[in-house]
């Protein structure tokens, strides 16, 4: 091997291991043909966040950057790299060009080719070390030599295009997680400057907490129970996503994040207007209303089958529910705004609660006249009107005595005391209320005596 070969291959290795020294890689033979081969990863510069549709199926003709809105999408900021595996001939670089292949997930087989005869030609016009001017030129120019624009399809009936998708995807969500690892950023709760690796940015927000805040944040929610706000803690954010398990699990470890499923799932059976619990003490299983019968649900753990409203044992679409505290029911529904009553009539059936408030209205209704125009007797509680004559009342039930302006109790040996006690708060009110008329006939007969 020419000595001035080597020493220019030697230095060519010790400068790419220099300036790449995680995307270069290289072996050391004693061979006489090729004493280096290894392979170096190139990553192509983009133009901020672009995205990529992929197809499986190539039409005559297509335009490789036509859009179907049927095609999967990414939108992404790095692609996988321009990989150039290679071997140095003995007389490279000064008689003889490196002996490489051209490797990208995402470049067709044509592209490759033409990318691979372009760098042939760099080492044509220099007759020089070359590696590092084909990483330069494969990522700054490559795109524009190719004539590739964004948004970029990739179509090729070659590829399978679901384990392409998920390669581009995994890559890129690595390189994005590697970028910000190595930033810096200020916490959005200690407002420390704190490198990425000890950060977490939420999503879609993008906003940028240290583990440790984030952490003591998230579990003393949970701990107490507010799990509806566990979500980005910027007082700003306008996002607010639910977290998912696997962010959360990341953040407060497994047992936090199962305490927090479980107060959710508790949360969202409570607030749903379709679930309800099973009335049996020794099942109470959350059951979902989805019976074509109106008020039938039935326990999918136990099997009762029970009435979504008064929710005991079912008892046919045609009978009443027996409702417990039938009037505050229809208070809370009168005074209740539209979406109230839209789930009260979930609850309780729209056809029974408009029968509920019409007989409890109607009700009421009589219960306010029978307190106006009636008065009970002290003993047996039978209301008793007074149709007319004196406030001493008898009612025909019991045959008990009692005044009708205050229903006390009256002697029925001296049943006019009361009346004539000054300490009664009924002296000298017998005829309070009665008609003229009802007192001229009233002397009359006293007269007659």
């Amino acid at each position: 091997m020419d000595n001035s070969n080597l020493m220019l291959q030697e230095n060519e290795i010790l400068a790419l291991e220099a300036i790449y020294p995680q995307a270069f890689t290289y072996t050391e033979t004693q061979n006489s043909i090729s004493r280096y081969t290894g392979s170096l990863s190139i990553e192509i510069t983009l133009p901020n966040e672009i995205r990529v549709y992929f197809s499986s199926h190539a039409a005559n003709g297509e335009n490789i950057n036509l859009i179907s809105n049927n095609e999967e999408t990414l939108k992404i900021r790095y692609l996988p790299p321009v990989t150039i595996d290679f071997s140095m001939p003995a007389l490279y670089p000064e008689e003889e060009g490196l002996d490489f292949t051209v490797e990208c997930c995402w470049l067709n087989s044509n592209y490759k080719l033409r990318l691979k005869n372009k760098l042939q030609e760099i080492w044509e016009e220099e007759r020089d070390v070359v590696l590092y001017r084909y990483a330069e030129f494969i990522q700054e120019n490559a795109l524009e030599f190719l004539g590739i624009t964004f948004p970029l399809k990739l179509v090729d009936a070659l590829i399978d295009t679901t384990r392409l998708r998920d390669i581009i995807w995994s890559y890129n969500r690595d390189a994005l997680n590697k970028e910000f690892a190595e930033n810096h950023f200020d916490c959005g709760i200690c407002l420390e400057n704190k490198t990425g690796s000890r950060c977490i940015q939420l999503q879609p927000c993008q906003h940028v907490f240290c583990q440790e805040c984030l952490c003591g944040y998230f579990e003393m929610l949970i701990r107490e129970g507010f799990v509806t706000q566990v979500k980005c803690p910027d007082v700003g954010c306008k996002a607010q996503t639910i977290l998912t398990k696997e962010v959360l699990d990341e953040i407060v470890g497994t047992e936090m994040q199962e305490r927090y499923a479980r107060l959710m799932e508790k949360i969202e059976i409570e607030t749903n207007p379709l679930i309800t619990y099973c009335p049996l003490k020794t099942c109470q299983m959350p059951v979902k209303k989805s019976s074509n019968f109106e008020k039938l649900c039935v326990c999918e753990k136990c099997g009762f089958a029970f009435c979504w409203m008064c929710k005991r044992t079912w008892h046919g679409p045609h009978i009443a529910c027996a409702i417990n505290n039938v009037k505050n029911v229809v208070k809370e529904y009168l005074a209740a705004d539209d979406a109230k009553k839209a789930l009260m009539k979930l609850r309780y059936g729209p056809k029974n609660l408009e029968k509920l408030v019409r007989d409890t209205l109607s009700e009421i209704e009589s219960e306010e006249w029978m307190r106006s125009n009636t008065q009970p007797c002290p003993q047996c509680d039978t209301f008793i009107e007074k149709s007319m004559g004196c406030n001493h009342m008898h009612c025909t039930r019991c045959e008990a005595h009692f005044c009708y302006l205050c229903g006390h109790w009256i002697n029925p040996a001296e049943p006019y005391r009361h009346f004539n006690d000054p300490k009664s708060p009924c002296n000298q009110r017998l005829f309070d209320g009665a008609d003229i008329d009802e007192l001229e006939i009233f002397v009359e007969d006293e007269d007659m005596i």
